[in-house]
């Protein structure tokens, strides 16, 4: 009976370790997928509504016109694509910094701060001011136009920090543990501390160039991270 136990016992092993394996895998698949279901789902819309949108510095009437102009139903459709688009980019912040705590040692403090920041950033964007604002526009004061305009760029610019700080963690995790190829994790480090830096001067274009390549290493990492089924190669 001893022996019957000894021989049965690598296999009874094995399987806890099949199955742990499974669900890191199908944990990388759906932060990946989440990752470009964001970018389909926020960017595809914004591109598409992309109008006579005023600059930060826009006067009253201009945003109240601009308001005014979002009515339609693909306004709408847009919106609620856009909401959809922020809950994936939440589940991918938080499904990467779970892989990620998988490589970084105790006590998995910057994928904490990771994940904390993804949370942050969601909250900020999710925030409304815009679609509340479109929402009345046809009788809104100019001036209340302009206040939620200006609230809504505002909330934008502080998720920049947020989405910075995501960034710069992750990367440090990655270049610290080489869980991938360390360039990756020095890309997400520049985009991270432009990002953060351009909340300084955020009513300037400069803020595109580090949110250009934020969007780009995620891109990347999603389409590693549904190739291989995990951050480590196979």
């Amino acid at each position: 009976m001893a022996d019957f136990a000894a021989e049965a016992s690598p296999e009874t092993t094995r399987q806890p370790n099949r199955s742990r394996e499974r669900s890191w895998r199908a944990l990388a698949r759906v932060t990946g997928g989440a990752g470009l279901a964001t970018l389909g789902l926020v960017f595809v819309p914004a591109l598409a509504n992309s109008g006579p949108e005023p600059g930060f510095d826009g006067g009253a009437d201009d945003i109240l016109s601009f308001f005014r102009s979002t009515g339609s139903a693909w306004d709408e459709f847009g919106a609620f694509s856009t909401t959809v688009g922020i809950i994936a980019l939440l589940w991918f912040t938080l499904g990467l910094s779970t892989l990620l705590r998988d490589s970084e040692p105790e006590p998995h403090w910057r994928t904490s701060i990771a994940s904390g920041s993804g949370v942050v950033l969601v909250a900020l964007v999710l925030a409304g001011s815009w679609q509340a604002a479109s929402f009345r526009a046809e009788d809104l004061d100019p001036q209340v136009a302009r206040y939620a305009f200006d609230e809504g760029n505002v909330a934008f610019a502080n998720g920049w920090v947020a989405l910075g700080s995501f960034a710069l963690c992750c990367g440090w995790v990655i270049v610290s543990t080489g869980c991938i190829r360390r360039f990756l994790g020095w890309w997400a480090v520049a985009s991270g501390v432009g990002l953060v830096l351009s909340r300084a001067a955020w009513d300037r274009e400069f803020w595109l160039l580090p949110y250009a390549m934020f969007w780009l290493w995620v891109i990347t990492v999603c389409v590693l991270l549904l190739r291989r089924g995990g951050l480590r190669a196979p």
